[in-house]
């Protein structure tokens, strides 16, 4: 998140469909107004003349000490829409800013815009547009357009600022994939069991809360205590899954375009198992060909994971005879 006041460029203008129309008509009435030397036609023509000129001084104040600040979300999943929210900062004294459009650039796409109605002086507003990643990985973010077709919506007026920044975006998550076996874990790395929604009796039971289900009441021990009470189950964080994928490219493919297109299916299928294992409190860990993620525990967050796979690429296998030279450069 990246705060730029300077960095633009000049402001450029264009005229709307309504302006040109507009201008067509006032030349109209100049020409008019010339040929026939009538007063009231030159009136008109100084009163459509001065609105031109007023619509230009006044965009230019709405679009005057302007700053902008993105505020990206904390997760953006490739394939699915996302709201990227933007910061409006007037910086001046006294004038407000009415009818501000922002045009952001997303890998050298422009997005559609966020809109302001009115921002005060001195007052900051939060507009959100929405925006979709076809890919995974690191997303460039680029130039801003700012622009605006205030007070009479006959010019368009607008400078373009630069500011870069980068969002990662993480793997696309699928409705259903398999979840494979689960083994114990061993040694200092398990985790300290914990009462949760999981498979097994803990052995103690708690009073009953709204919301508990009616399959968990103990019934046995609610009669002897008079009140209602429920099993406590044990979440399963005893289990450790190591989900693999294989980033390893053949060095001539015969179908690449497949292989990568197959190599992405199994990036959001790992995703999707990750986030539903540690849901049920399974520790996780991917291990590729070249690298291993961080073990994630169960029952946390799976953004390690997501940010291990969406930075993920794949690594091609060396020739043959590649080792073989480098072994007789060595000798």
């Amino acid at each position: 998140m990246r705060i730029f006041r300077r960095r633009r460029s000049r402001r450029k203008f264009r005229l709307t469909r309504e302006g040109r129309a507009f201008l067509f008509i006032t030349l109209g009435v100049g020409l008019a107004a010339v040929n026939t030397a009538n007063n009231l036609l030159y009136l008109v023509l100084g009163l459509l003349l001065s609105l031109l000129l007023v619509s230009g001084v006044l965009s230019d104040l709405a679009l005057w000490k302007l700053h902008i600040k993105r505020e990206p979300p904390t997760r953006l999943f490739a394939g699915r829409r996302s709201l990227m929210d933007v910061a409006l900062f007037n910086d001046k004294r006294w004038l407000s800013s009415v009818s501000v459009e922002i045009i952001d650039e997303i890998d050298g796409v422009e997005t559609e815009p966020a809109r302001f109605v009115r921002v005060e002086a001195g007052k900051t507003e939060v507009a959100s547009y929405r925006f979709e990643t076809l890919r995974r990985g690191i997303v460039e973010l680029g130039t801003v357009r700012v622009l605006t077709r205030y007070p009479f919506g006959l010019i368009e007026k607008g400078y373009t600022t630069f500011l870069p920044d980068e969002v990662i975006v993480y793997p696309q998550l699928l409705e259903h994939v398999a979840t494979p076996a689960t083994r114990p874990m061993q040694g200092d790395a398990a985790p300290i069991h914990q009462t949760g929604r999981g498979s097994e009796f803990a052995g103690s039971v708690r009073f009953y809360r709204e919301g508990d289900e009616a399959r968990d009441i103990h019934w046995k021990r609610t009669a002897s205590r008079g009140e209602l009470v429920v099993r406590e189950h044990e979440q399963d964080s005893n289990a450790l899954v190591t989900l693999t994928v294989n980033n390893l490219l053949a060095t001539a493919p015969d179908d690449e375009a497949g292989w990568r297109e197959q190599f992405e299916i199994s990036i959001s299928e790992v995703a999707t198992a990750a986030a539903a294992y540690l849901t049920r409190g399974v520790s996780v860990q991917v291990q590729t060909n070249d690298s291993v993620s961080p073990l994630v525990a169960g029952g946390t967050p799976p953004d390690p994971i997501w940010r291990f796979l969406a930075l993920l690429q794949p690594c091609r296998a060396q020739a043959p005879g590649h080792d073989r030279k480098r072994s007789r450069r060595a000798a």
